[in-house]
Order: C-alpha cells, then sequence, then structure tokens
C-alpha cells in the first residue's frame, strides 16, 4: 500500500474485506478486532517500508504497545472493506506515536468514517534479563521525510 500525501498529512493506506470470523452475534464486527487491525497495519507496514526493521525484530528488537485507543463512530460488518490511514503524531528517539482512522468504504468508492484510534510504542531489546529503551532504526522515520 502506498504512502500518501493528503491536506499536508503522509499516512500509509491498509485495505482489506472482512469476514463474518470477524462478526459477534448481533451480526457486526466485534470489537476487539479494531484493535487487532491496529496491529496488523503497523506490521504491515513495517513489512512493506522496513524490512530491516523486521530482521531487527528476528534479532531481539522488540516494539512494546504502551497504550492504545480506539473510538467507533459507526458500525462495520462482515465483507465490508475496511480503509485505514495510519501516521505518525509524534516521535521521539525510542517512542511512536501513531493515530489510525478507519472508514469504511461505501459502493461508490466514498469512505465513511467508522473509527478513531492511537497507539504508542516503545523500541525495547532485553539485556540482562531487563527491557531497556533503545532508538528505532532510521529506515522508519526516513520513509515519512522522502
Amino acid at each position: 500500500m502506498p504512502i500518501i500525501t493528503y491536506k499536508g498529512t503522509d499516512y500509509y493506506e491498509y485495505r482489506f474485506k472482512t469476514s463474518f470470523e470477524e462478526t459477534n452475534l448481533v451480526g457486526n464486527i466485534y470489537f476487539a478486532n479494531f484493535v487487532v487491525w491496529q496491529g496488523k497495519c503497523r506490521e504491515m507496514f513495517l513489512y512493506e517500508y522496513c524490512p530491516d526493521i523486521v530482521d531487527r525484530i528476528n534479532e531481539g528488537l522488540a516494539l512494546i504497545t504502551l497504550d492504545l485507543s480506539v473510538q467507533f463512530r459507526t458500525q462495520v460488518f462482515a465483507f465490508d472493506t475496511v480503509v485505514m490511514h495510519m501516521s505518525l503524531n509524534a516521535q521521539s528517539s525510542s517512542r511512536l506515536i501513531m493515530n489510525f482512522e478507519y472508514y469504511k468504504e461505501e459502493e461508490d468508492g466514498s469512505l465513511v468514517l467508522t473509527c478513531l484510534g492511537h497507539q504508542a510504542t516503545a523500541a525495547m531489546r532485553e539485556e540482562n534479563g531487563k527491557m531497556i529503551a533503545v532508538s528505532y532504526p532510521d529506515s522508519i522515520f526516513q520513509v515519512f521525510e522522502d
């Protein structure tokens, strides 16, 4: 998925179709899936734009979620197309705060805001049995600077 600039903000776009597996007994998407989707969106961004970070995760780098939220606006159902926009809100060398906008794509291609979210993460590594903060690899910041 591309990095898109809109109204001065860069964001990563992640699209997918929901399924019955993600619904509850009422038929709408179960709320916990919105949290799962944040993680998947973040992982797909790393996979597509920062493969060096994926390699570093396999070598012991840990991206720890410190805080997250989701605020629901409208319902999503099975077989709806969800379009997520993930943008960088704030950063330090070892922490990132990302914003998420979730949209349902209508048949005419228009997008309806269904949820807002945020996620704060820290880059860490285990040393002598303790987790310590480390710097994020530069590649994650370079994606949005280009």
